[in-house]
């Protein structure tokens, strides 16, 4: 299906914000990026903005670097009208979205206002509250949706940061269940949509830290594979390299963190099989 006509399909027969559906027009081609960025301004022009607040969630969430970064993604969840309007029509998954948003948010603005010292437990609490309403509002939903589980994931990866900064016993000894939630979220996602390069980030970032706090080898290769998977399904996003490095470096990879060390591998990847025999010096 051409992506006018996928356009065409998804304004004359679904005008969400007329009913409830969250059916998605591009689920026959979900990484036609161009065509969910034209459903994007489309619906927006329509007045369509739970619609619009949606497919700006997938591309962030979901796609490659340079559509999670325009205007059509990232930049319009942020924006406080575009949420305020799409929470009106109150569909399960852009209201699960605009929690997540809106947990990321108020760990930022607590940041930027140089509160978090006395402000980490109340953080914590708010973060809390939104994901167990997102929580109750993805059981309550029709079908599993990718954009949900996504805003899930991250609601609990919000939250592992509000544990990281309250930093008592109790908080931290919690981030290995909510870190195990978020891999999982994360991982469904990614079963779902293998070609997804945001889907095997947000998995990788999950594994990352589950492998940071555990440092056991087999985590850190999982978070490794997942890092490298994003990156070669989106080269050209900026942040996924030193990551891959950065990760090589923690799990005692020297070459491999050698070969990363620049911004790109110079020699090919490896397969399952060659990660899982490789010993690097240092490993236990």
């Amino acid at each position: 299906m051409s992506a006018r006509l996928a356009l065409a399909l998804a304004i004359l027969l679904l005008p969400i914000g007329a009913h409830g559906s969250t059916s998605d027009p591009l689920d026959a081609d979900p990484y036609d990026y161009h065509a969910r960025q034209q459903l994007v301004r489309r619906y927006r022009q329509a007045g369509g903005y739970a619609s619009a607040y949606y497919h700006a969630a997938w591309l962030t969430w979901l796609a490659p670097r340079q559509y999670a970064a325009s205007d059509t993604g990232i930049q319009l969840l942020r924006d406080r009208r575009a949420r305020d309007e799409a929470t009106w029509v109150g569909f399960e998954a852009v209201a699960i979205a605009v929690a997540a948003v809106n947990a990321e948010q108020l760990v930022y603005d607590t940041c930027l206002n140089g509160a978090l010292p006395g402000q980490a437990s109340r953080l914590r609490a708010e973060v809390t509250d939104l994901l167990s309403s997102a929580e109750k509002t993805e059981r309550q939903a029709s079908r599993a949706d990718a954009v949900a589980r996504s805003a899930l994931a991250r609601l609990y990866l919000t939250l592992d940061d509000c544990l990281v900064m309250e930093s008592s016993k109790a908080a931290l000894r919690e981030r290995p269940r909510v870190l195990q939630k978020a891999a999982s979220l994360a991982s469904g996602v990614a079963g779902r949509l293998p070609k997804s390069p945001g889907a095997h980030r947000t998995l990788a970032i999950a594994r990352a830290r589950l492998a940071e706090i555990e440092n056991r080898p087999e985590h850190w290769d999982m978070a490794i594979e997942e890092c490298e998977t994003a990156q070669a399904l989106d080269p050209y996003d900026p942040a996924l390299s030193p990551m891959i490095w950065t990760l090589h470096l923690r799990a005692g990879h020297w070459a491999d963190a050698q070969r990363w060390e620049n911004g790109g591998p110079t020699a090919p990847r490896r397969d399952e099989m060659s990660r899982k025999s490789h010993k690097p010096a240092g490993r236990k």
